[in-house]
């Protein structure tokens, strides 16, 4: 007899209900919409007026995007033998 399928669905059952108990379980806070900013996140992009250099984060950002324009040329060129 195929036990798999019974296991699987049961292990599924269980991390569902425990990720439905941890979420009504956490306190969430409250955030005021009009007290927040992006300034945080644009310092760590960009750097600040002292420290203009582009960050480690913005080149990996850069790199992903080359890799990701270079593969779907790759994957749109045609070979000669497919005509």
């Amino acid at each position: 007899m195929n036990y798999a399928k019974p296991i699987s669905l049961a292990l599924v059952a269980a991390l569902a209900a425990l990720m439905i108990f941890i979420f009504i379980q956490a306190s969430l806070p409250v955030a005021d919409p009009d007290a927040s900013t992006n300034e945080g996140l644009g310092e760590k992009l960009f750097g600040t007026a002292t420290d203009p250099a582009f960050s480690p984060i913005m080149i990996m950002i850069a790199v992903m995007l080359l890799v990701a324009l270079l593969g779907a040329v790759f994957l749109a060129k045609e070979e000669e033998g497919d005509k």
